[in-house]
């Protein structure tokens, strides 16, 4: 009869005791309080995003661009902007950090849109609004300043 205990001890080995100490409840409050802490500072993340005031550019050499081509210039302060002459002759300079997460954006000839490839969101070459993807608001502008 001691053979038969100890055979079912060694298929389970959980103790009642143990079992106790993380029950359903508990379990589902911790994962509840996780959640939250996740919202929050995904929350206090975003809120301490930048405001999405332009950004100053260092001095560049507009006319090397060609039409369709993207250059990555240096933000006066840190940070770094795409500049793209569009077809049309226009010239667009954007903040280079997605809004969504931070991934760096990268200018799409071919569909002629920034692209984000973390989360393949993509935005207007004129305006930087969101086209489609998970970002909540456009690419920050940036302003050029000719050499």
């Amino acid at each position: 009869m001691l053979e038969r205990e100890s055979d079912s001890s060694a298929a389970f080995p959980a103790r009642v005791e143990d079992e106790r100490r993380l029950d359903r409840r508990r379990f589902l409050g911790v994962a509840g309080c996780a959640a939250l802490l996740v919202a929050g500072g995904e929350w206090l993340a975003r809120r301490g995003a930048d405001s999405g005031a332009p950004l100053t550019l260092e001095p560049i050499d507009a006319d090397r661009l060609a039409a369709g081509e993207a250059h990555t210039v240096s933000a006066i302060g840190g940070g770094e902007a795409l500049v793209v002459r569009l077809p049309a002759g226009d010239i667009v300079a954007f903040d280079r950090r997605c809004p969504h997460l931070g991934c760096p954006v990268v200018w799409s000839a071919a569909n002629g849109r920034f692209e984000c490839p973390c989360h393949h969101a993509a935005f207007d070459a004129r305006t930087g609004r969101v086209l489609f993807g998970p970002p909540r608001r456009g690419l920050t502008p940036a302003i050029v300043r000719s050499a």
